[in-house]
């Protein structure tokens, strides 16, 4: 029995039919697989105070225990053999419904935060932890409190120079913790004394860097002030400050100096020595000679190095309860002053950026409105990114976007999902202004490369990423397809478009695809107000050029002949160089 392509075609719309009603299943049930699971955060009492600057209500996200023995072994061994980065790799993000497979395709997220979120200190690249904050970026929270106490943070820096300053001040002395305790080899070792003194001048700079400069910020900012005060305020703290006070200036001496007439130093005499007596760790000539000549009888060999570093042990163990916190911290500061570099590169670029408003109470039926949106992949190429608007009458539209090859539609859909994504980090948007809904997930797919082991075609392929689809994306997502069904003969590839807008309006997505069947799209505005369907389409200028700008209607030509004309693929182009050839 022979079937055709409206055959074929009907029985993959059962089977997708099939998969959109399981579609919103947990992820742990999904038909790809149960996801590898991840440390969770901890809520703290509200007795304790804890500088989380990423979620409205503290939580510690770093392997506590793991970082406190790491460091422990460190401060004795001189060194936490890789054990600290290993535990601080394990830090955990805010619970999120994203899953990040499900939009890396076409999103380039290594790449946006290398070109847009990488920022320098002091001339140098910041020892920023990527793998986190790829992480942070690829799982936005799903709860809404932290979005908005992000935004508010950045909101106020944005607004206060001098908090930024002291962020950046306060991540410079936070930043140095990870390696001056995991590296190994460097000069410092030589003098372990030397190196563990280095190693509590870093936790007091970095505890005195949260000075009142954050008592009068009116976001979470007022954390970092709340608990540097309660270190400074402990025991621990004042102890530390005390060695590290007398260690600087145990003795004070009067001196002669004689000079010649050539200019040098001809003596130097020390006409007085006066101690710090005034410090608890001060002990008199008498003490010193009286414990030597008592662990002597005893038959004990101290020297007084190791009552030194004694010392030192017992002072680092007063503040190791605090330092997870501040370790914590340097992962906090980088997603901030990421988010800042990325605002001012678009400010030197002359785009604009903007925290959305994020709407959840309104009906889906209120506008989705987007101004001057652009592409922040475009932020390092020779022209500046051309902004466009979107303006979709709904939250929950399907709108497919036509227009000529080379017209901008690609990249169009790369900054509608990298809108989306940043918003609901929490971060700075690629537009002037926003309004953007919550969805619980993002679909993207901008073209499934080609690899050496692809056992289907392209119309094999194209139908892996819908199943894909159905398989990934939650109820009521963001799903961005590029030129749909472009692996096939048009009316078999008609017939499953046709059926994948049908399923997607069934599960309430906003959905962006783009297509080259100009005749079926314009075909589908008749469904519009059925199937929930806007239009789009690249605008053209009189020379019928694209503007990158993006209009309603569905495009009546691909411009074909001018896009071979300007990569020299026409006719009497090709004829030259075979004319040439021939005549070689």
């Amino acid at each position: 029995m022979r079937t055709g392509p409206n055959a074929r075609a009907r029985g993959r719309r059962t089977e997708l039919r099939l998969l959109a009603r399981t579609s919103s299943a947990p992820p742990s049930v999904r038909p790809s697989g149960t996801p590898v699971k991840e440390r969770s955060l901890v809520p703290v009492a509200p007795e304790r105070v804890l500088p989380d600057l990423l979620h409205a209500q503290a939580c510690v996200s770093v392997d506590e225990p793991s970082i406190l023995h790491a460091l422990s072994f460190a401060f004795v061994a001189g060194s936490a053999g890789g054990s600290l980065r290993t535990a601080l790799a394990r830090t955990a993000v805010a619970a999120s419904s994203f899953t990040p497979e499900t939009l890396e395709d076409g999103l380039f997220i290594d790449e946006l935060l290398s070109i847009a979120f990488e920022f320098p200190i002091g001339g140098k690249a910041a020892p920023i932890d990527k793998a986190l904050l790829r992480r942070m970026f690829t799982r936005p929270p799903s709860e809404l409190a932290n979005v908005l106490q992000r935004q508010a943070i950045l909101r106020e820096l944005a607004d206060t120079p001098a908090l930024v300053d002291a962020l950046r001040s306060l991540y410079v002395k936070t930043a140095t913790l990870p390696a001056l305790c995991d590296d190994e080899g460097s000069d410092s070792r030589l003098d372990p004394t030397q190196w563990r003194l280095d190693v509590l001048r870093a936790l007091r700079d970095a505890f005195v860097a949260m000075d009142d400069c954050f008592a009068s910020a009116s976001s979470e900012l007022k954390r970092l002030h709340a608990f540097g005060s309660h270190v400074r305020e402990s025991a621990g703290f004042k102890q530390l400050q005390a060695l590290l006070d007398f260690e600087g200036d145990s003795a004070r001496a009067d001196l002669m100096i004689r000079l010649g007439a050539d200019g040098k130093i001809r003596s130097l005499d020390i006409l007085t020595l006066r101690e710090r007596r005034d410090s608890q760790f001060h002990v008199g000539p008498i003490r010193r000679l009286f414990a030597r000549l008592l662990a002597w009888v005893q038959g004990y060999r101290i020297g007084p190095m190791e009552v030194v570093d004694r010392w030192l042990e017992t002072v680092f163990e007063g503040v190791l309860q605090h330092v997870p916190a501040l370790l914590q911290l340097k992962g906090d500061l980088e997603f901030y002053l990421a988010a800042l570099r990325f605002k001012s590169l678009a400010e030197a670029r002359g785009v604009p950026v903007c925290l959305p408003e994020l709407v959840t109470s309104p009906p889906r039926e209120q506008p989705k409105i987007i101004q001057a949106m652009w592409n922040p992949l475009l932020l390092t190429g020779e022209r500046a990114p051309v902004p466009t608007d979107l303006a979709l009458p709904s939250f929950s539209p399907t709108c497919i976007t036509t227009g000529p090859n080379s017209g901008g539609k690609t990249r169009f859909l790369q900054a509608v999902a990298l809108c989306q994504l940043l918003g609901q980090v929490g971060v700075f948007v690629p537009a002037r202004s926003a309004r953007l809904r919550p969805v619980a997930g993002m679909f993207v797919s901008l073209g499934e490369a080609p690899h050496a082991d692809q056992k289907e075609g392209r119309l094999g392929m194209e139908l892996v990423r819908i199943r894909r689809l159905f398989e990934r994306a939650h109820t009521e997502s963001l799903v961005v397809l590029d030129e749909l069904c472009s692996g096939t003969n048009p009316s078999e590839g008609e017939e499953i478009f046709r059926m994948l807008l049908e399923l997607l309006h069934e599960l309430t997505h906003e959905v962006h695809i783009t297509t080259h069947f100009l005749t079926f799209a314009s075909s589908l505005q008749a469904e519009a107000e059925t199937l929930g369907l806007s239009f789009l389409q690249v605008e053209l200028d009189a020379s019928e050029h694209p503007t990158y700008q993006f209009v309603p209607g569905v495009a009546t030509t691909s411009l074909a002949q001018q896009v071979a004309e300007r990569l020299g693929v026409t006719r009497e182009q090709l004829r030259r160089l075979v004319r040439r050839e021939t005549d070689s």
